[in-house]
């Protein structure tokens, strides 16, 4: 369901983009929020995106075979942003008790609230 939401989104994304110069414009806007964010928060595409995918799943639990599917990340890319991710206490992970192979990334209600804070600062920095 959120893989679908997000291809969705950049549809509609897509359909606002008339022209290459309408392209360019939005994509130096991308770049610079991810250069911005790096700067003030430390946290690259990768982590945004796992903390946003976190905050709009339905659980506070969710495997990172969901996370790799929904994203199409690189498992490289998604096991280090995960670690990062756990470094700074922003979620946690443990091994699946049905398949050890399997991690399970998983938030406590203080880490959502403290994503869903991280969150609604990079949205305001949009609308501004």
């Amino acid at each position: 369901m959120l893989q679908q939401d997000v291809h969705q989104r950049s549809g509609l994304i897509m359909s606002k983009i008339n022209d290459i110069n309408d392209l360019v414009n939005a994509t130096f806007q991308v770049k610079k929020f991810f250069r911005d964010t790096k700067k003030k928060f430390n946290l690259n595409y990768e982590e945004i995106y796992i903390l946003n995918h976190i905050l709009r799943s339905e659980s506070n639990e969710i495997s990172s075979k969901e996370i790799a599917k929904c994203s199409e990340f690189k498992p490289y890319y998604l096991t280090k942003a995960l670690q990062k991710l756990k470094d700074l206490k922003l979620l946690s992970k443990k091994r699946s008790l049905q398949d050890e192979r399997t991690v399970i990334v998983y938030v406590t209600d203080t880490q959502k609230a403290n994503i869903q804070k991280l969150i609604s600062e990079l949205e305001e920095y949009i609308k501004n």
